[in-house]
Order: structure tokens, then sequence, then C-alpha cells
């Protein structure tokens, strides 16, 4: 297998393809396996690697567990937490893999609804006298935090390649400290540069990605990303979500708006997310977070059309200068049960799982056409 560098990828070789395999600790826990294409159980890493993934995505929380979630859900305790995360880089190293580590700043998910502070945190800077104070150490609390984070990385030889500020951050980050409005960007900007400033402080080769939801939007991201240089934040490569369910766009329009950011920020990019059904419904006959794939037809929520939409995104994606590749989500997360998008504080049972139709496995954990894909362009 073909291990891309960014240099390559830029320059027309191996795109990085793989996905966020954040869950699959928690997937081998609750007792998930999974098998390559010939139907032999294998160790999911391995089957994603031997079929052209060269990196990983892995995100981490501060302190997830009980009471540290947000409107009546948390995400179960030592899952995505450091630990874990160092676990599986040095699964994914170990096969040849890049890491994109993912800072969440949160005990929680975080997007654009969402930006909770960890509940230590808030616990610390609601002790503190002023705004002005509270604002400081926040700021502190993002440099250590991912200083210390990347010191353990290097340590066990997993340094990330690249590193992403937040998750989904184009509304900001750490609310309401970090909100992205017109007054307020300062302060985003400073916190955006605490935590670039730590990545460069271990890592300076490692790229620092600040990423964004829907794919296509040229206004949000040129007036997002024209504050970001203004302020002069250090970053290296511009992360967007594409989902055609979401973005209601077409691979090809979300190429030609790679390239105009590209050539505006003179940047490269890449893909932070990307998915599409495999099937209409869940395991459970509901339809899943993608209720539908967009403008491409419903007779392509087949493991056929899922596969066909893939090798058109790479083919797209190989010739268009300076996209780097794509990373998957979730390829894991497949039917299991006690597995869903969070738990439930009220029973401590785990709710839907909402991505099982748009993985890279079957409900029973076959490895899915899409990775003939993956492995044709890689290999």
């Amino acid at each position: 297998m073909l291990l891309a560098t960014a240099a390559q990828a830029q320059q027309g070789g191996p795109l990085l393809i793989g996905g966020d395999v954040s869950t699959l600790t928690l997937m081998e826990k609750h007792g998930a396996h999974y098998f390559n294409r010939n139907g032999q159980q294998q160790d999911a890493l391995q089957i994603l690697s031997q079929n052209g993934s060269n990196i990983v995505r892995l995100r981490l929380y501060v302190q997830p567990g009980s009471g540290h979630g947000a409107g009546g859900y948390y995400w179960p305790k030592d899952s995505m937490n450091l630990a874990d995360v160092l676990v599986l880089a040095k699964r994914a190293a170990d096969l040849h893999m890049q890491i994109q580590l993912t800072f969440h700043y949160s005990d929680f998910w975080t997007d654009s609804k969402s930006q909770t502070l960890p509940l230590t945190w808030a616990a610390e800077l609601n002790k503190l006298q002023d705004d002005t104070a509270r604002f400081n150490r926040l700021r502190e609390l993002v440099y250590d935090t991912t200083r210390q984070a990347m010191l353990a990385m290097q340590a066990q030889g997993t340094t990330p390649q690249f590193v992403s500020i937040g998750n989904e951050i184009e509304k900001g980050m750490l609310y309401p400290y970090g909100a992205a409005s017109e007054a307020n960007w300062p302060r985003l900007a400073a916190l955006l540069r605490a935590g670039s400033s730590a990545v460069k402080s271990v890592a300076p080769q490692t790229r620092v990605v600040i990423h964004l939801d829907d794919a296509g939007n040229t206004a949000k991201y040129q007036d997002y990303f024209d504050h970001v240089q203004k302020l002069q934040v250090q970053w290296d490569v511009i992360g967007t979500s594409y989902y055609p369910f979401w973005s209601r766009r077409r691979i090809a329009e979300v190429m030609d708006f790679c390239s105009a950011m590209s050539t505006r920020y003179n940047r490269d990019v890449l893909i932070m997310e990307t998915g599409f059904n495999w099937t209409p419904t869940r395991a459970d006959g509901y339809a899943g977070q993608l209720s539908d794939n967009g403008p491409y037809p419903d007779s392509m929520s087949s493991p056929q059309g899922q596969a066909i939409f893939m090798r058109e995104l790479l083919d797209a994606m190989k010739h268009t200068p300076r996209v780097l590749g794509l990373l998957y989500w979730d390829p894991v997360m497949i039917a299991t049960p006690g597995v869903g998008w969070a738990v439930r504080e009220v029973d401590d049972e785990a709710a839907e799982n909402v991505v099982s139709n748009t993985t890279v496995f079957d409900f029973s954990g076959h490895a899915l056409p899409i990775l003939d894909s993956w492995r044709e362009l890689n290999h």
C-alpha cells in the first residue's frame, strides 16, 4: 500500500483515503465483528488498510461520561478520551496509516449547534472574578490541553500528521467565549491561535486544519477565512464536510468550490467528513441521519450506489489540484446492541445508531463494495 504524503497528494500522487474510526474501541467492547470482502473475520483497521485506507481520523474529548453531556445525553466514559485515542493511534500507526486528530474541546459532541465547555473547565472559569480573567484562562486551557495531548502522541511515536482545532466551527467554538459574531471574532481568533501554536510548539510539521461544514457554500467560507487571515491565525489546511444530503450539491460543484478556496487562500483542502447511504434505512427500519442522498437518486441508496458515488468522488478529487483526500463518516459504527450516537442520562441506555446505514460495512459487519473503490485507487 502506498502511503500518501500531503505533498504527493497535492501533486497528483495517492490521495489520503480513510475515515473516522473513533468509535472502534467502543464497538469492539460491545461485540462488533468485521469481515473482509472474502467473508473472513478480521480486525477492522486491517480491513481498511488492506483496501487502500492510509489515514484515520480520531476525535478527542476532554472528560466524557455521565453528567458531562448536553440535552440529556452523554458520551460513554473512557471512549474518545486521551487514553483511548492513544491506543487507536498506535493501532493505526502500526498499519502505516496517517493520523488526523480532532480536538473537540468539550466532553461531548460539538458542531455549529453545540460547543459546550468541558465541565471541569466551566467550573474553573466560574470561580474567576470577571469575563476578561475567564477568557484569558480559557485560552490557556486550550493551549495547555492541546500541547499535552500532542506531547503524549509524540511520546509514543504517533505524532498526528493533521490536527483540527475544533470540529465544524463555522459558528465558533467554546460558546459563548468563541462565538463567531462580528464583534467577537478577535476572541475566536485568539482561541484558534492558542490551539494552533500549541500544535506547532510540539510538531512544527503537523498541519493545522480549520474545519467548517457545508462544502460548496462559498460565501460562508470566504467570510470565515477572510477573518482568519485578517486576524493572523496560523493554519495550513481548509477542512470541509461534504454530505450530498445536507449540502444538496453534486460532486462537480463541490470540486469547483475546493479549487476556488485553495486558490483564494493558497491552502490545500481536506474533506473531513463525507457519507452516503448504502441502504435507505437503519437496521431497525427507521431513516438514519441522512434521510436521502441529496441530488442523487433514491436508487443509489444501495451498496453498489454507494460505491458508484465514491468512485466518482475519488476520481474528481484526483483531478482537482490541492484536494488532499477524504475522511469517511463513520465507517465502522455498524448496527451493534449497546452502541448509539450517545447514551441517555435518564436510563444509561444507548440512543439509536443513526449511521448504521452509511458505514462501509453492512449491518452484520461485512465489508461493502465501497472499499473496492478505495483499494482500486490506492493500490
